[in-house]
């Protein structure tokens, strides 16, 4: 079984990839991923994860003894892991056109079937560096502040010993974009500096 998820469902704004059977460790809430197949390079934020039957007419019914983990449980019961998939929500925020990572929506969405995989330090560097990205987050319904903040956190990672100059940039650029939301730009910049 492969540990790459490939795109299911694709969109200009957003897109779906999912694991070929259940992952314990999917991409994590902010992360940023790349799907580097296609015309160009499409660089995006994980807004969701989330894993149950792939089957929705047959739900997971709950399994397990006393003291047994859910490792113990799947151990015990390997047929459980062929029937199950989990899937992760990307919100597109950028694409790669030559050499310029561009902070836009795609021309257009991802190919189906698609590798989905973690992006570079350099890419996500070159895609959050002047905080342009955090303007698509904002407009999205599908990204809620606990999605942007832990995407803030995510690419200051990748700045190592500037992270917090592009912290700095971040909480600027938010500023801007939410000046008529005060309270929701607390909450953002609260989880920021978790």
């Amino acid at each position: 079984m492969s540990d790459t998820p490939r795109v299911v469902e694709a969109g200009l704004r957003s897109y779906q990839c999912a694991y070929e059977g259940y992952c314990e460790s999917p991409f994590s809430l902010g992360q940023i991923v790349a799907v580097r197949e296609g015309p160009w390079p499409i660089l995006g934020v994980v807004a969701d994860a989330a894993s149950g039957p792939e089957d929705p007419t047959r739900p997971l019914q709950a399994r397990g003894g006393a003291g047994q983990t859910a490792a113990d449980v799947m151990a015990a019961n390997p047929e459980i892991r062929l029937l199950l998939r989990t899937h992760v929500t990307v919100v597109a925020c950028g694409y790669v056109e030559g050499e310029t990572v561009r902070a836009l929506l795609p021309p257009t969405p991802p190919p189906l079937l698609a590798r989905v995989e973690q992006a570079t330090t350099a890419e996500t560097v070159r895609l959050a560096s002047d905080g342009a990205f955090i303007a698509l987050l904002v407009r999205s319904p599908l990204c809620d502040d606990s999605v942007i903040a832990a995407a803030i956190r995510s690419a200051a990672r990748a700045f190592e010993a500037g992270s917090r100059d592009f912290t700095v940039r971040a909480g600027k650029e938010l500023a801007r974009l939410l000046k008529a939301e005060p309270s929701r730009l607390t909450n953002i910049i609260r989880g920021v500096a978790v």
